[in-house]
């Protein structure tokens, strides 16, 4: 969870960054793109084998954004990773990838709403059992204050295992 909301957090700030900088161009619709790519390394838990993951990725994240005359900002953006995984306990090595698409659309800073809707797929080497996380992320502020916020993962486990 903590990895989501950094993820949240980094679109959330760009976003509103960008916002600022486009009304001040008083342009009737302005679109921009960008990428970045970074590595980073967490502890997941992995509800398949009842154990905590020791996970590395490399994630590309593509987003386009766009300016309105009335001032509202919609950006989209889609977040690709190339992952790895050891289970602490079984040793069991996994490697994916996952999608997620993002979506975050504000009128104003204490006006806007984000979700996030992905898929991990982790395949084991061997019997091993393997993994798909499902993430579905949502959340909104309204006036400043904070409408709704939701956060569902689910674990589809395939395969014999090693347990």
């Amino acid at each position: 969870m903590r990895r989501i909301m950094i993820l949240l957090t980094i679109v959330a700030t760009l976003a509103m960054s960008a916002t600022s900088s486009f009304k001040a161009t008083k342009a009737q619709t302005r679109n921009q793109s960008s990428k970045v790519q970074f590595t980073e390394a967490f502890i997941f838990p992995n509800d398949c084998t009842n154990e905590l993951m020791d996970v590395s990725d490399t994630t590309t994240i593509s987003c386009h954004d766009q300016q309105r005359a009335d001032g509202s900002f919609s950006e989209k953006c889609e977040i690709r990773q190339d992952v790895n995984a050891t289970g602490q306990t079984t040793g069991i090595t996994w490697h994916g990838t996952a999608t997620c698409e993002d979506d975050f659309v504000t009128a104003d800073s204490c006006n806007f709403s984000f979700s996030n809707r992905g898929k991990v797929h982790l395949i084991s080497g061997g019997r091993a059992v393997n993994t798909i996380i499902t993430f579905d992320d949502f959340v909104r502020i309204q006036d400043c204050v904070m409408t709704a916020d939701q956060h569902l993962a689910s674990f589809d486990c395939r395969g014999a295992g090693n347990q």
